[in-house]
């Protein structure tokens, strides 16, 4: 039930999103009153600001969902998807980077047995299991970073895997932003069709998959436990 929990969270905010455009709440907002018109007179200036800004942001964990939104004001539904994903992945990178850099060895020596599960569960087909842990609509996108990274996985294969993992959800908030600055309630019906199809689409994956390699593991490592010393 609690992994219902988030995604109902999320159809009922963009169900309230779609009836407040459609009683006008949101008043004459447009595209060019949401950031276009900054964009279009300062691009040499908006851009780098923004590309950058957006990789450090979720880099430290920041909400990708509102990115998307942004993107998505910005750019329209799709491309402000694309983009929104890419930025994201880039910011998942550089933070796995930085964790890798920095060592963090105490952080290693206290939650090895954890690490260990992690390296151990995801070190094969590293980019599919990384798909369909961001694709579940629980966990933290940072602690994942973290624990990627800490556990010597490949970055690559990480980074894909988190693209492909990320596009779904960034596809719901990037239609449901370019509903709200163009005031068209059918991106937002878009927005809700797709997070209904990624959230059955992550748990899924995650009872017929994921949870079936974490248990082997956990099973497979207690008989491990149990075999006697030689």
């Amino acid at each position: 039930m609690k992994s219902l929990l988030k995604p109902l969270l999320l159809a009922l905010v963009l169900g309230l999103a779609f009836f407040s455009i459609h009683l006008g709440w949101w008043g004459s907002v447009t595209e060019d009153v949401l950031l276009q018109r900054l964009f279009a007179q300062h691009w040499m200036v908006a851009w780098p600001v923004f590309v950058l800004g957006s990789v450090v942001y979720t880099a430290l964990g920041g909400p990708r969902q509102v990115l998307a939104l942004s993107c998505g004001v910005l750019f329209g539904g799709f491309y402000g998807a694309l983009l929104g994903t890419l930025l994201t992945g880039l910011g998942a990178l550089l933070t796995m980077v930085a964790v890798q850099r920095l060592s963090l060895v105490w952080v290693r020596e206290r939650y090895a047995s954890r690490i260990a599960v992690v390296r151990a569960v995801l070190a094969e087909d590293t980019w599919v299991w990384v798909c369909v842990i961001r694709l579940m609509p629980v966990g933290s996108n940072l602690v994942t970073n973290i624990a990627a990274a800490l556990s010597d996985l490949r970055l690559i294969s990480v980074f894909f895997g988190s693209l492909l993992g990320y596009l779904p959800q960034m596809l719901i908030f990037s239609f449901a932003g370019a509903g709200f600055a163009l005031h068209d309630g059918s991106q937002l019906w878009i927005s809700l069709g797709m997070l209904v199809f990624s959230t059955a689409l992550g748990l899924y994956l995650y009872h017929h998959g994921f949870k079936q390699r974490l248990r082997r593991f956990k099973l497979e490592h207690a008989h491990d436990a149990q075999q006697p010393a030689v």
